[in-house]
């Protein structure tokens, strides 16, 4: 006992020091450290004081509060350290508790006695307002503050008493500019058991709880008021809020401007390997997996690579087609790992290259085969595919097969019939007048609530598409306060992959389109039930032709180009669940699908036949100057064969189009399939989960 006794003397009289506390406060913080690292960060830093610091340490290591790991030639603190650390905390805190003084927990989680300035530093700096005001509104603040019977104020709470003041006295925009931003604890709670029941693993919950911050800073600080305003009411739809205001979300690269010399990525990209000139086609699919890894990090929605096969087709000779469809399945595995916020698809554009490249047919088809081979080896590795297709196909018979039993199996597959390589799987169109080439930014991923206009029209059209016209003001607007954010990131360099100095994308062209939603449902409030097919063409038409004739207007007086879209994203359920509060359930089911408003056409293998809805649906998708996804839907189709047939008949009569399947996957094992059964077939489980190709 005595010696027990002894022994915490001894640890107390250690701990008697600031210089001993600071030490392992630092290692407790940082982590393993070396005796020079140390020692400059407890701030023994001149050569006079090496023998101060050394007695300091060794007096913790003879105590077992500080060990040294030998072999690293590092220190570190122990658990004991540790134990008496939090014991200091918790004696230093109940000692400014009972002192009867105020005092504050604040973010760097110490204890500090409460200091008024501190919010009058922080009106003034912070909201803008005037020293006047400022210091009679942290009077007011003080005095309510003292009447608390807290034990401790922390500075959550110190703010939230500041906006309630300025909300009494009517200062809304004081009190705007000092929103904090955060998640409550319940909030992150149910996040996390959420997460852990999906098993997305710790990076997703992570993302989510930085997209959290990030979609409040969004609405909070980088929108007009008038544009956060529409989307919270439902009028306008921002998809991927957490990185809308960090990222562009659709970017074209042409892996040929880079195939003879490289990238140079400068003193930005320290951590990334340099993309040299390609000599063989390990290194060209290297420098595709490393580049697309780079740009992961820097874009919300989907890379699409457009001439890949001009790219490969040089290197294939010395490879036989076996080893060729091997590396390339290598790579769609490498480039399918998912990284930080909204990690986006990748697209790859499989078309024949034009005659005057003068590249050897015998290897453009070596590749081309290889590559489709490799695809559907991938997707059967992989229960939900992140890379993706799109396939400007030949005519044999055998491809054609070959697509159908990809599309069977959960592919990704789009068709362009017409060779345009501009086109994203997604159906975002990389220029919206047609003449853009190599790399571009696209901004989108802003949507119209067409229905809403529609409800509120009273089945006047010409008054939808007055009230179409003021929507797209604030829209455009929207989207040009985006371009310039994205624009003032990429100056600081937070986005130095697509800055121009890398010769990667063009920085002034950078197309921003909006994107219909529930267009479908907008046109049947609008007309009459038994209007005819023409009838709704005719409508659509009129629609899209005063949302260009509005977004040209704005793009003259703004400088820039804007375009029109339907393509996916996650605006329908969103827009429909917020109308069915604000009009009735029954007015809005009777028009929106099960899973929300349309976005994009859809149709069966059957209506491939009617020339009047074919029609119609060209004239729709080509007026679309930013893209249209048309969806040819193959879930009723049996088997590849059928879906092949599809496949061609679609082909003659459309120009770009997806396959809208839905695949069933295991959540036990992972398998897939597209016949949804009861039971897994590997494992026995009935549990599954559903994805759409759309």
């Amino acid at each position: 006992m005595q010696s027990a006794s002894k022994r915490v003397r001894t640890i107390y009289s250690v701990i008697a020091s600031s210089n001993r506390l600071e030490i392992l406060r630092i290692l407790n913080s940082k982590g393993p450290l070396s005796y020079s690292e140390l020692k400059t960060l407890s701030g023994f830093k001149s050569k006079k004081e090496s023998g101060k610091f050394a007695y300091h340490l060794r007096k913790l290591v003879r105590q077992m509060l500080v060990s040294l790991n030998r072999e690293e030639r590092r220190y570190t603190v122990t658990s004991l350290g540790r134990l008496i650390l939090n014991l200091t905390r918790q004696i230093e805190e109940q000692s400014v508790i009972e002192s009867g003084k105020l005092f504050v927990r604040t973010s760097r989680h110490r204890m500090e006695e409460f200091n008024p300035n501190r919010i009058l530093q922080s009106l003034v700096r912070e909201g803008g307002m005037p020293v006047e005001l400022a210091q009679k509104m942290t009077s007011e603040a003080e005095t309510r503050l003292y009447k608390f019977q807290t034990t401790y104020l922390t500075a959550p709470l110190i703010r939230e008493i500041v906006n309630a003041l300025l909300v009494e006295h009517g200062y809304e925009e004081y009190r705007h500019r000092l929103t904090r931003l955060g998640t409550p604890v319940y909030d992150v709670t149910q996040m996390i058991n959420t997460i852990a029941s999906r098993t997305d693993g710790i990076d997703s919950l992570i993302s989510q709880a930085a997209g959290a911050v990030f979609s409040d800073y969004l609405l909070l600080s980088q929108l007009p008021r008038d544009v956060a305003d529409a989307h919270l009411a439902g009028d306008i739809h921002i998809s991927h809020m957490r990185s809308w205001g960090l990222k562009p979300d659709t970017v074209f690269i042409d892996p040929t401007s880079f195939a003879s010399r490289g990238i140079n990525f400068g003193g930005r990209l320290l951590d990334a390997p340099r993309i040299s000139a390609t000599t063989k086609i390990t290194e060209a699919l290297s420098s595709i997996v490393i580049l697309t890894e780079l740009l992961k990090r820097e874009v919300s929605q989907e890379i699409a690579i457009t001439n890949f096969l001009d790219y490969i087709a040089r290197y294939v000779d010395s490879r036989s087609a076996g080893d060729l469809r091997d590396i390339l399945l290598q790579t769609f595995k490498m480039m399918s790992h998912h990284s930080g916020l909204d990690s986006p698809s990748i697209s790859i554009h499989l078309a024949t290259p034009p005659a005057d490249l003068n590249l050897d047919e015998i290897k453009v088809a070596k590749a081309r085969k290889a590559t489709l081979e490799a695809y559907h080896d991938y997707i059967t590795s992989i229960s939900v595919p992140s890379v993706k297709l799109v396939v400007t196909p030949d005519a044999s018979d055998t491809e054609v097969s070959q697509l159908g039993s990809i599309v069977s199996q959960g592919g990704f597959v789009s068709i362009s019939t017409n060779g345009d390589s501009g086109i994203a799987a997604s159906g975002i169109r990389r220029s919206i007048n047609g003449q853009s080439s190599g790399g571009v930014r696209i901004l989108h991923g802003l949507s119209l609530n067409l229905p809403r206009l529609a409800y509120e029209s009273n089945r006047d059209d010409t008054y939808f598409r007055a009230k179409l016209a003021l929507l797209l003001q604030v829209a455009t607007s929207a989207l040009f306060s985006r371009r310039m954010i994205i624009e003032d990131l990429t100056r600081k360099g937070l986005l130095p992959l697509l800055s121009g100095n890398s010769g990667l994308l063009s920085t002034e062209n950078m197309p921003l389109v909006l994107n219909f939603t529930g267009l479908e449902e907008s046109i049947s409030t609008l007309t009459d039930s038994k209007a005819s097919v023409v009838e709704r063409n005719t409508m659509a038409g009129k629609i899209v032709e005063t949302a260009l004739k509005i977004c040209n207007e704005k793009g003259e007086e703004l400088g820039t180009k804007f375009g029109i879209s339907a393509v996916m994203d996650d605006a329908g359920k969103r827009l429909a669940s917020l109308d069915t509060d604000k009009y009735g359930k029954s007015t809005i089911s009777s028009q929106a699908k099960r899973d929300g408003y349309s976005q994009v056409p859809v149709i069966d293998s059957t209506e491939l036949l009617k020339d009047d809805v074919m029609k119609g649906l060209n004239a729709y998708a080509e007026g679309l100057n930013g893209g249209c996804a048309t969806v040819l839907n193959v879930r009723d189709l049996s088997n590849p064969k059928k879906i092949a047939e599809a496949s061609k008949v679609a082909g003659r009569r459309l120009k770009f189009f997806k396959f809208g399947n839905l695949i069933s996957i295991c959540k036990t094992c992972g398998i897939k399939s597209t016949s949804h059964p009861a039971k897994c077939s590997e494992c026995g489980s009935a549990s599954f989960t559903e994805i759409s190709t759309l």
